[in-house]
């Protein structure tokens, strides 16, 4: 802020959208506003990927070390695409999404016992 970037949309999860305006003139970027929807198209354990970092790799084993001591099926979406990623993932973070029961487990690399956890309560 203190270099004039401006602050222009916010998203669940503590998302902001930093903007150094070049133009005023220039169409403004901006976050969807349909995160709940994405959110409730699914209901089994899913990850949605993007293999954008190398941690991701870790933290999909992680989810499924976790979820098959709870005997929770995984399903694994790689996402391929910009357009599947602006479908589907449900915050502005891309990389990293894990969804249960309609609601966001995480966007961040867990444990295997932060998992477990965390499905339980869930459940």
């Amino acid at each position: 802020m203190k270099n004039d970037f401006q602050l222009i949309d916010t998203a669940p999860y503590d998302f902001e959208l930093l903007v150094y305006p070049l133009s005023y003139e220039a169409e403004q970027p901006y976050f969807p506003n349909d995160w709940v929807d994405r959110l409730k198209k699914f209901n089994n354990l899913t990850i949605l990927r993007s293999f954008q970092c190398p941690y991701v790799e870790i933290a999909t084993e992680n989810i499924i070390a976790g979820a098959n001591k709870l005997n929770i099926p995984v399903e694994l979406i790689d996402l391929k695409d910009r357009e599947e990623l602006m479908e589907l993932s449900p915050t502005p973070y891309g990389i990293f999404s894990v969804i249960y029961k309609g609601q966001l487990l995480t966007f961040h690399r867990l444990t295997v016992y932060s998992v477990i956890k965390k499905l339980r309560e869930l459940s």
